[in-house]
């Protein structure tokens, strides 16, 4: 069996599945090819290389921040999949795979149209709520559905007709794509992420500081996030969270933006460490991973941390609940409130033993076993 994986990112937490997921198909003598946009040192990938590739997609990707601007107006990330790639139809040609394994495809990187032609079984693993939505990568609750975004969403109704699993990643998302009426429950089949606990695990927590040169003797609170400005990373409500702690402590932000409106004053800045060396370090060396984001599919950041004994604390009602369990490997606040997420801050810094976060996940999220749920699945849709 042959399977191509297409992903429209070649970092960022979708990608960081895809390609762990892609490699242990590889070890199980499975017949993985990895598609993306950009060169990563991973067997059996393509990707584009031509200059008009990159020019054609830059257009694409300024089109719809104008069309978003004007016609649709989402506080959202908006991909309308209307453009053709122009590179997929002759990859799959060539490699002539078995299956199809969608991931993340926003930025254009392909069209619904395209999606529909293929001649494939597909599998979409749903990294956002998009494949569900008319053109948001997550729901804008204060916009309401007009002319423009019922043309796209009447276009994905008709992947219903498809040799198609949706492969929801969290109980959250499963329920979300559930309550969508807009495809077949028995195409929805729900298998979490998981990651290589052989190259995610705790470092020592003082030489991780002194590494990473932070101090040795004050307690760490880490925000990591790609796009942490996005208000649907909640380091807002993080921020306003703060104020409600008496301890002295140092918070450290790692990612590609340093959120907005940031009022604490002993605060480092880490800009895209996309190694997972560094990253594991920033891992080990935290007290503490805050993670409140408001809306999120599953929270791949979370696990990570976990695999390196570090503890979240989360907001409830979104998919990182599926890996944060209260008190258990972490604190999950109540909806949106400020006062308990400070107090589940506190909590994890003066009261919890972290001895026990990893164990806590490791059986469930282990990139082999998820792999297997995979391969059953691919192997139910040739059937």
């Amino acid at each position: 069996m042959k399977i191509l994986h297409i992903n429209g990112t070649a970092y960022g937490g979708a990608a960081n599945f895809v390609i762990d997921l892609h490699k242990s198909l590889l070890e199980k003598k499975v017949e993985s090819i990895l598609y993306i946009p950009k060169k990563r040192n991973i067997p059996k990938l393509i990707h584009p290389n031509s200059i008009f590739f990159k020019f054609h997609n830059m257009i694409k990707v300024i089109l719809i921040k104008i069309i978003n601007k004007f016609i649709i107006k989402s506080n959202q990330t908006v991909t309308l999949a209307f453009f053709n790639s122009y590179e997929i139809r002759k990859i799959i040609k060539k490699e002539k795979p078995d299956l199809i394994n969608i991931h993340w495809i926003g930025n254009e990187f392909l069209s619904i149209n395209e999606i529909l032609n293929f001649n494939k079984p597909i599998v979409w693993t749903l990294h956002d709520m998009w494949t569900f939505l008319p053109v948001e990568h997550y729901k804008d609750n204060n916009k309401s559905i007009g002319y423009f975004e019922s043309y796209f969403l009447n276009r994905k109704k008709k992947l219903n007709k498809k040799k198609i699993n949706f492969v929801p990643t969290s109980s959250w998302m499963n329920n979300a794509i559930l309550e969508s009426n807009l495809y077949d429950k028995n195409k929805i089949i729900k298998i979490p992420c998981g990651i290589n606990f052989n190259v995610w695990y705790p470092e020592d927590k003082k030489t991780a500081r002194n590494l990473l040169g932070l101090e040795e003797n004050i307690k760490i609170i880490l925000f990591s996030s790609i796009s942490g400005k996005s208000p649907r990373k909640g380091f807002d409500l993080l921020n306003e969270s703060l104020s409600y702690l008496d301890e002295k402590f140092q918070l450290v932000i790692s990612g590609d933006q340093i959120p907005k409106n940031l009022s604490y004053e002993n605060t480092i800045f880490f800009d895209k460490p996309s190694d997972i060396i560094t990253r594991r370090l920033l891992y080990s060396a935290a007290d503490v991973l805050a993670a409140p984001s408001v809306l999120e599919a599953f929270g791949l950041v979370a696990l990570e941390a976990a695999a390196c004994e570090t503890p979240s604390v989360i907001f409830e009602n979104n998919g990182i609940s599926e890996i944060i369990e209260h008190k258990k490997n972490g604190y999950v606040a109540k909806n949106l409130d400020v006062k308990d997420y400070a107090r589940g801050i506190k909590w994890i810094l003066e009261e919890f033993n972290s001895a026990n976060v990893r164990e806590n996940v490791k059986d469930r999220f282990d990139i082999n076993k998820i792999s297997d749920k995979y391969f059953e699945l691919y192997k139910s849709l040739q059937k």
